[in-house]
């Protein structure tokens, strides 16, 4: 696998922006706060650059998903590199790596990303009404 250089036109004052599914985030706590799993995943943590995009465009195709904030130079102070991966429907896509294998963040760096990442946008679980349970009859 290739060494990861950190990429040098995202400066360290650059907010990162991560999109984040409602199980993501513990809702029992005022204010809500985003859980570390949201930050594990197998490969490169998949964030947005802030100030390449809107989170409009980021949040366009999951309307239920919420969005956190961190800095670039965070991340870095942590030991991660971070390289651009634009897409298609994401031109400001970049990835943030961290040591592990496929560039997995270890847990010091999951935990210290969750305790710094702000909830920049948040959005309550989608409940659905529970059923009637009242037994009206009709009477004739």
């Amino acid at each position: 696998m290739p060494e990861r250089q950190n990429d040098p036109s995202i400066n360290n004052s650059e907010r990162l922006w991560r999109r984040v599914h409602p199980s993501q985030i513990d809702w029992t706590v005022n204010p809500p706060r985003v859980r570390k799993a949201a930050f594990n995943t197998r490969d490169g943590l998949s964030i947005s650059i802030a100030s390449e995009t809107t989170i409009e465009i980021l949040t366009r195709d999951y309307p239920e998903h919420s969005v956190v904030e961190f800095e670039a130079g965070f991340a870095r102070s942590l030991g991660c590199t971070i390289e651009r991966d634009p897409t298609p429907e994401d031109p400001a896509h970049a990835l943030v790596f961290g040591p592990k294998s496929r560039g997995q963040l270890n847990q010091t760096q999951l935990k210290n990303l969750r305790d710094a990442a702000t909830l920049k946008l948040y959005k309550w679980p989608i409940q659905e009404t529970p059923p009637s349970t009242s037994s009206e009859s009709e009477s004739y």
